[in-house]
């Protein structure tokens, strides 16, 4: 410490010359208003330092701890003064004799007995050491929780741990082990004011030590946890850079107890578990901001046209990997009849690869819709690359599509070429002149090829994460994406594109974003309108439901599906009921009938598959989990199929009638 830090009683003694005696009251307005000293004065005590100084020369100080706190009586002080005075006198004769008079490192503790604590000294260096290996091994607050409750809590005969960090206002459970989930869900939102053990531990930081859950009950009437009175309960602060950051409550032994110098090894490594868990929340967050501004990259929607069916799939990349640049685009070209289809992929995975991203897809759609082909795109947008930003390059692929014809422009820079597979299951890619990635060479000149679609046609375009790429045969990996696509020509698309993404976990380990836009191509019908529709519902606009069944009731009667209409009303009421219930987003409404059936497909922005509930007791009160399970009951009770797969920002949950099960 500095000589002139006035926060400490050693300091104070040194600088004056005189006694210091700070009582338990001084020492907790001090730890208050610097909650990062509470380290040095964890547990009740009094603190008295005298300075070890002679006439002519200052050394140091000597500092006791009495705790519990006591009166010092004088003639203790008088002991103490007169001791450090005859000390200071042998170091001044030692100094004399050419002994060096340099200030250690670290202050000298002498235990209040000799010998006393040398292997329990050893013993928690040894927990100081594994609780700092394992907290910078930790990537996630369980983990944390996890090394802490290990090398903290289970030495100290500690129970359960629930860890608070305090998050605009009230208090938030970020990890836990041992309590029950009534008892976390109590805690998690706490508000920080004075009237609960964990605020008050967090807004006048003190450690609070209450022998059993009745002592605890006593000091707050009116709590509704912690009933346990064979434990003791602790409520500590966590402290994180200087200041108070939440709170640990923990349960022990209460026959055994801490000591007090227990309590301080508890409090010091707590604030180590303090630090890495407002790093690791500072690390989500900033995660979650990336994921995101990418997710809001993404189409909000994909276009209902009757030429094509489409879906697509993002996947982000696992196992600690940052934000990507992956990203898809289908766009609406200028004249009659064209769409336009982009995948592309920015290297790396970070805030800058997502934001290059961001200004890549806005510059391809802006050229694409200004009527320029894939090979101009592409130029225009290799350029637009290098000025932007010289650090990233990215990879991208273009497909004009002309929906009467079936004829596909295509361009790419450096990016694998569309999966293409006519209704026979034959491989139609034709052979694509890949240029360079974008950002590489500003002068590049990109061509493009010309290949005409026949209807039942399916296009693949993807992103390398899609491939195998741990095995180093890329074009096996293609080999396989074209036979699935093959296998799968009739079947549904959702499905296929699950298949294609390896049944669509979110949760499976992937060291590379993934994004698939999935297309089947199916031709321009001559004679009556191919039997398309499609209403958009705002959102929490429940009222919509109502003006959506006298939609329907005027639709299905020209679509000669009139028998079909009192199972369809019912069920797309509850599916875009659920969905604006429970995604709390707008809806996407959208049918197309075939020969045979009507498809009906509801997308939101919510990314969470519905719930189906299997069954509910007798008069059980179901929660907003279980109404939404009911609505999909009735789905699955009248639908021929039905199913729910990820779909860009969200999901798509379809369902089909059969048109002669209704006849």
């Amino acid at each position: 410490m500095a000589a002139d830090d006035g926060r400490f009683a050693t300091a104070v003694a040194y600088r004056t010359g005189e006694p210091v005696i700070w009582d338990e009251e001084h020492l907790r307005t001090l730890t208050q208003s610097e909650p990062v000293l509470m380290q040095y004065a964890p547990y009740a005590m009094i603190v008295v330092s005298v300075p070890l100084r002679t006439d002519r020369r200052r050394f140091g100080a000597v500092t006791l701890r009495w705790a519990p706190p006591e009166d010092v009586p004088p003639e203790s002080m008088d002991f103490l003064v007169g001791a450090a005075d005859r000390l200071a006198v042998e170091l001044e004769r030692a100094a004399g004799d050419g002994a060096a008079m340099e200030s250690p490192l670290v202050p000298a503790f002498i235990p209040e007995s000799p010998g006393a604590g040398s292997s329990g000294s050893t013993a928690v260096l040894y927990r100081f050491q594994r609780l700092a290996t394992e907290l910078s091994a930790a990537k996630s607050p369980r983990d944390i929780v996890a090394a802490a409750q290990a090398q903290v809590v289970r030495p100290c005969g500690g129970r359960a741990m629930a860890l608070c960090l305090a998050e605009r206002g009230r208090l938030r459970v970020v990890g836990a082990a041992g309590f029950s989930k009534a008892d976390l869900r109590r805690v998690d939102g706490v508000l920080l004011t004075p009237g609960t053990p964990e605020a008050d531990a967090t807004v006048n930081p003190q450690l609070m030590v209450f022998a059993t859950g009745k002592e605890l009950r006593a000091e707050y009437p009116g709590l509704d946890r912690y009933h346990d009175d064979t434990m003791a309960w602790l409520f500590l602060p966590l402290i994180a850079d200087g200041r108070v950051v939440g709170c640990c409550v923990l349960s022990i032994d209460r026959p055994r107890g801490l000591r007090d110098e227990e309590l301080a090894v508890l409090t010091m490594m707590l604030g180590q578990v303090g630090r890495s868990l407002q790093r690791a929340r500072a690390h989500e967050l900033e995660h979650m901001i990336a994921r995101s501004m990418q997710h809001g990259l993404l189409p909000r929607t994909l276009p209902h046209l009757p030429e094509i069916v489409s879906t697509a799939r993002y996947l982000p990349a696992t196992g600690g990997a940052e934000v990507g640049g992956d990203w898809y685009d289908v766009i609406s070209l200028p004249g009659q009849g064209g769409i336009g289809l982009v995948i592309g992929d920015v290297e790396g995975h970070s805030l800058e690869a997502c934001g290059t991203m961001a200004q890549l897809r806005s510059g391809v759609r802006a050229y694409a819709t200004e009527g320029h082909d894939p090979a101009t795109v592409l130029n225009r947008s290799n350029r637009l690359l290098a000025e932007l930003d010289p650090d990233h390059f990215a990879t991208c692929c273009c497909l004009w599509l002309d929906l009467e014809t079936g004829t596909a422009t295509l361009a790419s820079a450096g990016h694998p070429a569309p999966a293409i597979s006519d209704a026979q299951g034959r491989a139609n890619t034709p052979h694509l002149p890949v240029g360079p990635p974008l950002g590489v060479n500003p002068e590049t000149v990109y061509l493009q090829t010309e290949t005409t679609l026949a209807p039942g046609s399916l296009l693949a375009l993807f992103t390398d994460g899609l491939l195998d790429l741990s095995h180093p045969d890329i074009d096996a990996g293609v080999e396989r994406l074209h036979r699935t696509l093959a296998d799968g020509r009739g079947q549904d698309l959702e499905l296929l594109a699950n298949r294609l993404v390896g049944g669509a976990c979110p949760e499976a380990r992937r060291d590379d974003d993934m994004a698939l836009l999935l297309v089947r191509y199916d031709g321009a019908r001559e004679g009556p309108q191919r039997r398309v529709a499609r209403v958009f519902v705002q959102r929490r606009d429940l009222q919509h439901v109502r003006r959506l069944r006298h939609f329907l009731q005027g639709l299905l009667p020209g679509w000669g599906l009139a028998a079909l209409l009192d199972n369809l009303e019912l069920l797309i009421t509850e599916a875009v009921t659920n969905a604006l219930i429970h995604a709390d987003t707008e809806v996407d409404v959208r049918l197309r009938g075939y020969p045979d059936h009507l498809r009906v497909e509801v997308r939101d922005s919510d990314p969470r598959p519905p719930l189906l509930v299997a069954n509910l007791g007798p008069g059980e009160a179901g929660d907003a989990e279980a109404e939404s399970g009911r609505g999909m009951l009735i789905i699955d009770a009248l639908a021929s199929s039905w199913g729910s797969s990820p779909a860009g920002r969200g999901k798509t949950t379809w369902f089909e009638l059969g048109v002669a099960d209704q006849l």
